[in-house]
């Protein structure tokens, strides 16, 4: 992957799964935990699960890997291996999770691509405490003060890679929201059972749920497979006695190559090899916060002590940051430089020259950009914009700049002006499309009734009557869609309707962004007619977006339409899509029995699972008969 590339993608908190941590990932925060779909409460009877027992122990080898799909012989690898022993010190009961105390051994620990550096001394024998539910989920990792970001960081994403849900009731087919250190994901779920009796899961995942930030910067992130099958340890009661995963996920950035990163993870249960589980911190010291999510809108106030420090001491506290976090250390870093800043906002434009010259760590370069955003001063508004026009800044700094200088404080015309200039005139396609998109932003950031949401409003018009007919076309669909504005309702129909399927599919997911009551119509009306397999599947997704948090309610006429499409099309992608657009609204009968209707008709048997996540096998003999 090429230094740019990591750069890019370390900005917006991508990471190999359960092993590579690069920083910002917190701009997938507030996606969803991960829980199951249905109703909480007791599991089913009849259901698997996890139950643990009082003092009950248990061993695991583990071993994680991801490597560059792309990258030369001898291929660079991040490589975790290690055993895992953990004791119950509470059993799970009404609302409550499974406490485990559970340690590290054995450790072997290499990182030729990681920008976080752990130690593996300090994983080892260190106790550090698990919620795991009856469901198997990962309720909560508690660490010990003492433990470094970065170790809490790994252990996170080396567990949430070994993660599996189980339904609550007998259902052989289920999906769950789930994260892992790339993103958020929505996991589907099989479950057979051997004629001796052993359950086995299979857990995959189609694609990744990207935030706004991903988006406005032109990133892409494409599942080209991942799979992961494990068997649950039914004889002797919580988790899984093997599992075994493979992953291969690209990254696409504007104007790069894409890139991917192979992930491989493998556990065994090895009991004999149980090492015993120090209890030198206990459950009340463990910190269980959310080691991957911040509030970067909201740094702490400024207090005297760090508002008296000389720009010397908080140059050198601001890059120390990073001699222990490495990359991960970007949002601690940048809300201390940014509170900084709002004390001494003069030093904005030093700490660009600082930049300039070299003096800056390319480590500290992502947490400066967002040290100077969040400071939301006058000064660091105008060093974003220095920054923006510079020619002596590579295009991932200038990139950067631009993406802060959109988000900084209210949004201002000149801001506007400038990175209107850099769609126009910039010499990197990562700059004009980075700026582009952020005009898109700012427009959604911008309040009713101010004169610069119209001015925006003209300017998106503009470069969309500009590019019309160019590849340039997808980018301002896109910086239309990151509006949000039902004002472009119309322009997005027109290209709906007309043009290749490209700019079709795009003006489609453009929608999605929009308000149900404006998009849905819109959608509707043209999935009706649409020829194309690809528009089509563009459409269904968006549909099913809509609203996201609750269940949809389709009207007689979509329940029809959906039962046309999955009757005649061909491709498995757009059939797919029409699941799980009804699927959204699995809460009406008349949705399950579009579904069960389909199901002996369907010739994919992944996507008879995926029916299957939505209506219960006793519902599927009902509807069918």
């Amino acid at each position: 992957m090429s230094r740019r590339m990591i750069g890019m993608v370390a900005g917006l908190g991508l990471a190999a799964l359960g092993l590579v941590a690069w920083p910002w990932d917190d701009m997938t925060a507030g996606a969803p935990s991960s829980v199951t779909r249905g109703e909480p409460g007791t599991p089913h009877p009849g259901a698997p699960g996890c139950r643990f027992e009082r003092q009950e122990t248990a061993a695991f080898a583990l071993e994680s890997s991801a490597t560059l799909d792309a990258a030369p012989s001898p291929r660079p690898e991040d490589h975790f291996r290690g055993l895992l022993s953990w004791v119950v010190v509470e059993e799970a009961r009404q609302g409550h999770p499974a406490l485990l105390r559970a340690a590290l051994s054995s450790v072997v620990l290499e990182q030729a691509l990681s920008g976080e550096r752990v130690s593996a001394a300090e994983l080892e024998d260190s106790p550090f405490y698990v919620r795991m539910d009856t469901t198997c989920r990962f309720a909560g990792i508690g660490f010990s003060p003492r433990w470094s970001g970065a170790s809490r960081r790994l252990v996170t994403t080396l567990l949430q890679g070994f993660e599996l849900v189980l339904p609550r009731d007998d259902s052989t087919h289920w999906e769950a929201e789930q994260r892992d250190a790339v993103g958020a994901y929505t996991a589907e779920y099989r479950r057979d059972t051997s004629s001796r009796g052993t359950t086995r899961i299979v857990r995959t995942k189609p694609r990744y749920h990207l935030d706004d930030t991903a988006r406005r910067l032109g990133l892409r992130v494409q599942v080209l497979g991942a799979r992961a099958e494990a068997d649950l340890d039914s004889e002797r009661g919580g988790w899984v006695r093997r599992m075994e995963g493979q992953e291969t996920v690209r990254f696409h950035l504007p104007g790069e190559a894409p890139q991917g990163l192979a992930l491989r993870f493998r556990l065994v249960r090895e009991d004999a090899r149980f090492v015993s589980v120090s209890d030198s911190v206990s459950p009340g010291e463990a910190d269980f916060a959310e080691v991957f999510q911040a509030d970067p809108q909201s740094p702490p106030p400024v207090d005297p002590a760090l508002a008296s420090l000389d720009p010397d001491a908080a140059r050198a506290r601001f890059l120390a940051f990073f001699l222990e976090g490495g990359k991960s250390a970007v949002f601690p870093a940048a809300r201390f430089l940014a509170g900084w800043l709002r004390a001494h906002p003069r030093e904005s434009a030093l700490l660009l020259a600082d930049l300039r010259r070299g003096a800056i760590d390319e480590v500290a370069h992502s947490a400066l950009f967002l040290a100077l955003e969040l400071a939301g001063t006058e000064q660091s508004r105008q060093v974003l914009a220095d920054a923006l026009v510079s020619g002596d800044l590579s295009a991932l700094d200038r990139s950067r700049a631009a993406s802060a200088l959109a988000d900084h404080g209210e949004p201002s015309r000149r801001a506007a002006d400038l990175l209107l200039t850099q769609v126009r005139a910039s010499d990197s396609p990562m700059v004009a499309n980075v700026s582009l998109l952020g005009l898109g932003s700012m427009a959604r950031r911008t309040r009713p009734g101010d004169p610069l949401r119209a001015e925006l409003h003209t300017a998106l018009r503009g470069e969309l009557e500009r590019a019309t007919g160019s590849n340039e076309e997808l980018a301002v669909l896109d910086a239309i869609g990151n509006s949000g504005d039902d004002a472009f309702g119309a322009e997005l129909d027109e290209r709906l309707r007309t043009g290749q399927p490209a700019l079709r599919g795009r003006a489609a997911e453009a929608l999605g962004h929009l308000s149900p009551e404006v998009a849905r119509p819109l959608l509707v009306s043209q999935l009706e007619s649409e020829s194309s397999a690809r528009v089509s599947t563009a459409i269904l997704r968006s549909l099913s977006k809509m609203a996201p948090g609750t269940e949809l309610e389709l009207t007689r006429d979509e329940l029809a339409l959906a039962g046309r499409r999955l009757a005649s099309a061909s491709s498995p992608e757009e059939r797919a899509a029409v699941i799980d657009w009804v699927g959204r609204a699995r809460g009406q009968l008349e949705a399950r029995r579009v579904l069960a209707a389909h199901f002996p008709q369907e010739p994919n048997v992944h996507l008879q699972q995926r029916i299957g996540a939505f209506v219960t096998p006793r519902e599927l003999r009902e509807f069918m008969r």
